[in-house]
Parts: structure tokens; sequence; C-alpha cells
């Protein structure tokens, strides 16, 4: 996991989600990785394309954030509880999941 955090430059991971949140699509792209994060993502990519339990694994994973932040968006009126799950490490390794897995395309 800590790996996959720091695949993601962290910057770019707090102006990406703020577009997104805003209605900005497209906005994930390899951009968000530094390099040696862009072989992790095609590595993770390819993985989830082939291994079936690899893949289970990362939609459990995806689901079980994308519940935790819809808990979290029910009394986070300006968005700064939601910014921080997204952009903390646990964040980061699910930007990079659902990334891989097509979530954001």
């Amino acid at each position: 996991m800590v790996d996959i955090a720091r695949a993601i430059d962290h910057d770019a991971s707090v102006d990406l989600w703020r577009r997104y949140q805003r209605g900005e699509r497209d906005v994930f792209t390899r951009r968000l990785y530094t390099l040696k994060g862009q072989q992790t993502f095609d590595e993770i990519k390819r993985k989830y394309e082939r291994e079936p339990e690899f893949r289970v694994a990362v939609d459990r994973y995806i689901a079980d954030f994308e519940k935790l932040l819809g808990d979290v968006a029910r009394t986070d009126r300006d968005k700064t509880v939601t910014q921080s799950y997204l952009t903390s490490d646990t964040g980061k390794v699910y930007t990079m999941l659902a990334h891989a897995a097509g979530r954001f395309s």
C-alpha cells in the first residue's frame, strides 16, 4: 500500500480530485503518477484484466472505500473531509486501483 501511495504525485492528486468533484471528467491520466508509479499502474491494470481473484479483491477494496466516502459525504458539506480521505495513503491506493480498473473512464 505504501508503495502505491508513493507512486502518486500528492499535489497532482489533490488537484485532480478537486477537478473531478467539480464535474470534470477524464482528468485521471498518467500525469498523476511518478515514473515508477506509471509502471505500477500498468502492472495493476494488466493483473486486473488477467487475474480473476485479483480483480475480485480490487473490486472489493473499491466498493468498501466508496461506501466509506458515501458515509462521510452525508455530513461533509464543504467536502474537506472527503478530500482528506481521497488524498490520504488509503485514498491514493483507491485512486490507482479504481483508475486501473477503468472506473474513471
